[in-house]
Protein backbone atom coordinates (compact mmCIF):
# COMPACT_ATOMS: atom_id res chain seq x y z
CA UNK A 1 0.00 0.00 0.00
CA UNK A 2 1.28 3.36 -1.07
CA UNK A 3 1.94 5.65 2.15
CA UNK A 4 1.90 8.89 0.20
CA UNK A 5 -1.98 8.11 -0.60
CA UNK A 6 -2.90 7.53 3.15
CA UNK A 7 -3.44 11.09 5.50
CA UNK A 8 -4.43 10.67 8.64
CA UNK A 9 -5.31 14.50 10.43
CA UNK A 10 -4.86 14.49 13.97
CA UNK A 11 -4.32 17.04 17.20
CA UNK A 12 -2.48 15.92 20.24
CA UNK A 13 -5.57 17.72 22.31
CA UNK A 14 -7.98 15.41 20.54
CA UNK A 15 -8.87 12.36 22.25
CA UNK A 16 -10.60 10.74 19.65
CA UNK A 17 -7.11 11.31 16.91
CA UNK A 18 -5.43 9.44 20.00
CA UNK A 19 -7.68 6.59 20.30
CA UNK A 20 -7.42 6.25 16.33
CA UNK A 21 -3.94 6.37 16.41
CA UNK A 22 -4.17 3.57 18.69
CA UNK A 23 -6.20 1.57 16.18
CA UNK A 24 -3.83 2.79 13.00
CA UNK A 25 -0.71 2.07 14.77
CA UNK A 26 -2.46 -1.67 15.61
CA UNK A 27 -3.26 -1.84 11.76
CA UNK A 28 -0.14 -1.16 10.90
CA UNK A 29 1.68 -3.45 13.44
CA UNK A 30 -0.02 -6.14 12.03
CA UNK A 31 0.53 -5.56 8.26
CA UNK A 32 4.42 -4.78 9.37
CA UNK A 33 4.93 -1.16 7.77
CA UNK A 34 3.62 1.66 8.33
CA UNK A 35 0.40 2.73 6.72
CA UNK A 36 -0.28 6.77 6.78
CA UNK A 37 1.27 9.69 6.93
CA UNK A 38 0.92 11.53 10.07
CA UNK A 39 -0.55 15.48 9.21
CA UNK A 40 -0.78 17.73 12.00
CA UNK A 41 -4.23 19.68 12.14
CA UNK A 42 -5.03 22.13 15.32
CA UNK A 43 -8.60 21.76 16.45
CA UNK A 44 -7.93 25.56 17.74
CA UNK A 45 -5.31 27.13 16.26
CA UNK A 46 -4.19 30.63 17.57
CA UNK A 47 -4.78 33.13 17.52
CA UNK A 48 -8.71 31.20 18.11
CA UNK A 49 -9.55 31.22 21.66
CA UNK A 50 -8.86 27.70 23.70
CA UNK A 51 -11.76 25.19 23.96
CA UNK A 52 -13.61 25.64 27.71
CA UNK A 53 -12.76 22.17 29.71
CA UNK A 54 -16.33 23.35 31.03
CA UNK A 55 -17.66 23.69 27.78
CA UNK A 56 -20.46 21.96 25.23
CA UNK A 57 -17.42 21.03 22.46
CA UNK A 58 -15.01 19.50 24.86
CA UNK A 59 -18.01 17.72 27.15
CA UNK A 60 -18.70 15.63 23.83
CA UNK A 61 -15.68 14.87 22.07
CA UNK A 62 -14.69 13.82 25.70
CA UNK A 63 -17.90 11.61 26.58
CA UNK A 64 -17.67 10.46 22.81
CA UNK A 65 -13.88 9.12 24.08
CA UNK A 66 -14.66 7.67 26.84
CA UNK A 67 -17.26 5.47 25.59
CA UNK A 68 -14.79 4.36 22.21
CA UNK A 69 -12.15 4.16 24.26
CA UNK A 70 -14.20 1.06 26.68
CA UNK A 71 -14.80 -0.52 23.53
CA UNK A 72 -11.51 -0.82 22.52
CA UNK A 73 -9.93 -1.15 26.31
CA UNK A 74 -7.96 1.64 25.96
CA UNK A 75 -6.93 4.07 29.21
CA UNK A 76 -8.08 7.67 28.95
CA UNK A 77 -6.77 10.47 31.60
CA UNK A 78 -8.33 13.76 31.12
CA UNK A 79 -6.04 16.57 30.27
CA UNK A 80 -6.43 19.31 33.17
CA UNK A 81 -5.61 22.10 30.74
CA UNK A 82 -6.39 22.64 26.70
CA UNK A 83 -3.85 24.86 25.76
CA UNK A 84 -2.61 25.31 22.08
CA UNK A 85 -1.00 22.49 20.00
CA UNK A 86 1.43 24.03 18.08
CA UNK A 87 4.52 23.75 19.81
CA UNK A 88 3.97 19.69 20.37
CA UNK A 89 3.21 19.49 16.71
CA UNK A 90 6.76 21.61 16.50
CA UNK A 91 8.30 19.48 18.53
CA UNK A 92 7.38 15.81 16.53
CA UNK A 93 8.29 17.70 13.55
CA UNK A 94 11.66 18.40 15.11
CA UNK A 95 12.21 14.92 15.94
CA UNK A 96 11.58 14.21 12.30
CA UNK A 97 14.39 15.44 11.35
CA UNK A 98 16.43 13.64 14.55
CA UNK A 99 15.26 9.85 12.98
CA UNK A 100 12.73 10.01 16.24
CA UNK A 101 9.19 10.68 14.77
CA UNK A 102 7.25 7.97 15.39
CA UNK A 103 8.90 8.12 19.41
CA UNK A 104 8.22 11.51 19.70
CA UNK A 105 4.94 11.20 18.16
CA UNK A 106 3.58 8.78 20.46
CA UNK A 107 5.88 10.05 23.45
CA UNK A 108 3.36 13.56 22.72
CA UNK A 109 -0.05 11.91 22.79
CA UNK A 110 1.08 9.41 25.68
CA UNK A 111 2.02 13.07 27.76
CA UNK A 112 -1.57 14.55 26.82
CA UNK A 113 -3.70 11.42 27.81
CA UNK A 114 -1.95 9.24 29.97
CA UNK A 115 0.20 11.70 32.08
CA UNK A 116 -2.22 14.77 32.00
CA UNK A 117 0.84 17.10 30.54
CA UNK A 118 0.32 20.56 29.60
CA UNK A 119 1.67 20.19 25.89
CA UNK A 120 1.32 23.80 25.27
CA UNK A 121 4.17 24.41 27.74
CA UNK A 122 7.68 24.80 26.13
CA UNK A 123 9.41 23.28 29.36
CA UNK A 124 7.65 20.27 28.83
CA UNK A 125 7.75 19.57 25.68
CA UNK A 126 11.62 20.06 26.14
CA UNK A 127 11.41 17.41 29.10
CA UNK A 128 9.87 14.93 26.42
CA UNK A 129 12.72 15.80 24.03
CA UNK A 130 15.12 15.09 26.61
CA UNK A 131 13.31 11.87 27.61
CA UNK A 132 13.70 10.67 23.92
CA UNK A 133 17.62 11.53 23.88
CA UNK A 134 17.00 14.58 22.10
CA UNK A 135 19.50 17.52 22.94
CA UNK A 136 17.16 19.72 25.08
CA UNK A 137 18.96 23.07 24.55
CA UNK A 138 18.11 22.77 20.37
CA UNK A 139 14.98 21.38 20.99
CA UNK A 140 14.31 24.02 23.34
CA UNK A 141 15.66 26.60 20.84
CA UNK A 142 13.65 25.42 18.12
CA UNK A 143 10.50 25.71 19.78
CA UNK A 144 11.33 29.00 21.15
CA UNK A 145 12.21 30.34 17.30
CA UNK A 146 8.78 28.77 15.69
CA UNK A 147 11.21 27.33 13.36
CA UNK A 148 8.52 24.64 12.14
CA UNK A 149 5.58 27.15 12.70
CA UNK A 150 4.95 27.08 9.17
CA UNK A 151 4.62 23.59 8.64
CA UNK A 152 2.23 23.20 10.78
CA UNK A 153 0.16 25.65 9.41
CA UNK A 154 0.55 24.73 5.77
CA UNK A 155 -0.80 20.91 7.19
CA UNK A 156 -3.66 23.30 7.76
CA UNK A 157 -4.30 24.43 4.41
CA UNK A 158 -3.49 20.46 3.31
CA UNK A 159 -5.64 19.39 5.39
CA UNK A 160 -8.30 22.08 4.31
CA UNK A 161 -7.49 20.91 0.66
CA UNK A 162 -8.34 17.12 1.44
CA UNK A 163 -11.81 18.54 2.53
CA UNK A 164 -10.86 18.40 6.34
CA UNK A 165 -11.57 20.62 8.95
CA UNK A 166 -11.57 18.65 12.13
CA UNK A 167 -9.79 15.55 13.66
CA UNK A 168 -9.65 12.93 13.38
CA UNK A 169 -9.78 12.06 9.69
CA UNK A 170 -8.37 9.30 7.41
CA UNK A 171 -7.75 10.56 3.63
CA UNK A 172 -7.36 7.82 0.97
CA UNK A 173 -7.37 8.37 -2.92
CA UNK A 174 -9.69 11.22 -2.55
CA UNK A 175 -12.32 9.83 0.08
CA UNK A 176 -12.21 10.90 3.83
CA UNK A 177 -13.01 8.74 6.83
CA UNK A 178 -14.40 11.47 9.29
CA UNK A 179 -14.12 10.73 13.62
CA UNK A 180 -13.03 7.95 15.16
CA UNK A 181 -13.37 4.65 13.03
CA UNK A 182 -12.37 0.82 14.77
CA UNK A 183 -9.61 -1.34 13.06
CA UNK A 184 -12.32 -3.45 10.86
CA UNK A 185 -13.74 -0.02 9.70
CA UNK A 186 -10.31 1.26 8.75
CA UNK A 187 -9.52 -2.16 7.21
CA UNK A 188 -12.52 -1.29 4.94
CA UNK A 189 -12.13 2.10 4.20
CA UNK A 190 -8.12 1.24 3.58
CA UNK A 191 -8.95 -1.84 1.04
CA UNK A 192 -7.35 -3.99 3.67
CA UNK A 193 -4.11 -3.12 3.98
Amino acid sequence: MDILRIRFFFDYLDPLSYLQELELAALEEEAGTSLATRVPLEMRPPPQLLLDPDGDEWRHRWRAACAVAADVGADLTAPPILPWTRKAHELVLHAAEKGLRDRAHRAVFHAVFAEGADVGRVDVLVGIAERLGMDTTEAKAVLDVDRHAAAVSHSRREASAAGVEQPPAVWHDGQVLRGFHNRDALRTFLGSP
